[in-house]
């Protein structure tokens, strides 16, 4: 898992991060999603094998996509 800060983001930018939507289909208000996103409150102090220092590197012959 990543942990990215988005308060620098305008807020449009924002609410499209937490409904975890792509450009296209941010635009598109009718677009189906395959599933909903199931938010889970994280707790550093519960999460502590999720919390990592470095952005992990990307697998070779995938052009940094993960």
């Amino acid at each position: 898992m990543a942990v990215y800060d988005l308060s620098r983001l305008p807020y449009d930018e924002q609410l499209r991060w937490r409904t975890q939507r792509c450009p296209d289909h941010a635009a598109t208000p009718g677009a189906a999603d395959l599933a909903l996103a199931g938010w889970q409150v994280f707790d550093p102090l519960l999460h502590t094998a999720h919390i990592h220092t470095r952005l992990p590197h990307p697998t070779p012959g995938r052009h940094g996509k993960a």
